[in-house]
């Protein structure tokens, strides 16, 4: 029985080692006098890379700045500006899409606040696009190891129906590489 058990552990070990030993590149060379040479051929190393996308934005909470009663002198409405609120910093090995959406205003103030009350720019406000709750294009390019993006927000304030509160949106920045 005990002879058995040697055998069967025998044939066990020999497989384990047989297995390592197919699973390497190998060779061997022998000489008594000269230069010995040993080439390895048909080795390879592999690997996979997938589609790389990295986003970061500066002031995630940034803090829009508010009217104050010198702004309605003239108006029952009033833009004000924050022209650089944020900066997204883009990473990607392959072309990439920078999306930006709006939800439904929160606070205390009135929420019945459109979305659209606040727009976006990234030309420092040469232009401005409302916000919507729809994904919209930020920003796009080709494989980059840095790229930026100076977001910019208009807010408009109306005397009449923005009540004293707080007011806060989520906004969501969404980053693809199609």
């Amino acid at each position: 029985m005990r002879s058995l058990k040697n055998i069967a552990t025998a044939l066990t070990l020999s497989a384990a080692f047989a297995a390592a030993a197919q699973a390497q590149a190998t060779c061997g060379a022998t000489t008594t006098s000269g230069s010995s040479t040993c080439t390895l051929s048909g080795t390879s190393v592999t690997g996979t890379l997938g589609k790389i996308v990295y986003v970061s934005l500066t002031n995630p909470a940034y803090g829009l700045t508010m009217p104050t009663d010198l702004d309605f002198t003239a108006a029952g409405t009033v833009n004000k500006v924050d022209a650089a609120a944020q900066v997204a910093t883009i990473r990607a090995n392959a072309n990439w899409t920078l999306t930006i959406k709006g939800a439904a205003w929160t606070g205390t103030g009135n929420n019945s606040k459109t979305v659209g009350d606040i727009a976006w720019t990234t030309n420092g406000g040469g232009s401005y696009t409302a916000l919507t709750t729809g994904n919209v294009t930020l920003s796009s390019g080709s494989p980059t190891q840095a790229a930026t993006a100076t977001i910019g927000y208009r807010t408009t304030w109306a005397l009449d129906s923005d009540s004293p509160g707080t007011y806060s949106m989520a906004l969501t920045f969404i980053m693809t590489a199609p």
